[in-house]
């Protein structure tokens, strides 16, 4: 099977997905305290960043989705 973009190209992708998958758990880790904090302000904005990460990252091929059964999906806001 051929690949459609250079060896190169996946290898970055790869980087970026890591790199944003590290920014990803900075925010999580974040909103969770900013939640234990009752900080409604920061937990939403905090919540529309998580979308943010989560939109470039499906665009730099992630495939699979992030939260599995039991997570609360109504939570992570996505950003338009």
């Amino acid at each position: 099977m051929n690949a459609i973009l250079p060896i190169e190209t996946a290898n970055q992708d790869s980087d970026s997905l890591k790199e944003l998958a590290s920014i990803a758990r900075l925010i999580t880790y974040a909103r969770q305290s900013a939640k234990g904090l009752n900080a409604e302000f920061p937990v939403w904005c905090l919540d529309l960043a998580l979308g943010a990460v989560l939109q470039e990252m499906y665009a730099n091929g992630l495939q699979t989705p992030l939260f599995g059964e039991g997570t609360d999906k109504a939570s992570i806001a996505v950003a338009h």
